[in-house]
């Protein structure tokens, strides 16, 4: 979309004002008053256009074209040189110290990966980076001799919110976790546990792994 700059080129943006100047922003709707704010590209390519000229930061998804293309914002890594946003220019590090937990005997920790764009915006069946596909259930060999099992094997995962079926993928987890793909995985979350600063859900839960009687 479009974004008029300000009279003297600083390259900020002007933000069009309602007639009473309460200082708040006043959005054009489409004709049919749906409220849906018209966008007028021809193209995804086009917009990803627009995005690199409204975030700088964001330069090079311009370039995106064919599957597989790839970016990294900020440049070619973030912190290129050493030099960080900060004050002094360093790097800042805080030593944390999280609450000690317990698991249950026979649990697993379960987490979601949600990294890499492979989710719900990328529905692909297989992770072009791991090679897993998105039922497996991510886990460390060790874990998986213990119990006899081995890759490719039918398991559910279960607690007290949901069960999920999934293959066993053999990979450099610790021992005692899992990973399953997300939004696969929300079935095992729980909800109501969120960040109390930002609403964001715990995307870890607690489960029971077996091993599946429904081979497929």
């Amino acid at each position: 979309m479009p974004i008029p700059q300000d009279g003297n080129q600083t390259g900020k943006m002007s933000i069009p004002q309602d007639g009473n100047q309460t200082g708040k922003m006043s959005i054009p709707q489409d004709g049919n008053q749906t409220g849906k704010m018209p966008i007028p590209q021809e193209s995804t390519a086009a917009i990803r256009q627009e995005i690199a000229l409204v975030i700088p930061q964001y330069a090079g998804i311009q370039h995106l074209k064919e599957a597989g293309d790839q970016f990294q914002y900020g440049g070619s890594h973030l912190a290129f040189g050493w030099n960080f946003p900060t004050p002094d220019g360093k790097a800042h590090f805080a030593v944390l110290s999280p609450s000690p937990k317990e698991l249950p005997q026979g649990c697993f920790w379960v987490t979601t990966r949600r990294g890499k764009q492979f989710n719900s915006m990328v529905q692909e069946k297989k992770d072009a980076i791991t090679g897993a596909f998105r039922e497996a259930v991510l886990m460390s060999r060790e874990d998986a001799e213990k119990l006899g099992l081995k890759q490719g094997d039918a398991v559910v995962l279960k607690n007290d919110l949901g069960e999920l079926q999934g293959k066993v993928y053999i990979a450099a987890v610790k021992p005692g976790n899992l990973q399953v793909h997300w939004p696969e995985g929300n079935v095992l979350l729980d909800k109501k546990k969120r960040s109390h600063v930002s609403g964001i859900p715990d995307y870890n839960a607690i489960v029971h792994l077996e091993k599946s009687q429904h081979e497929s």
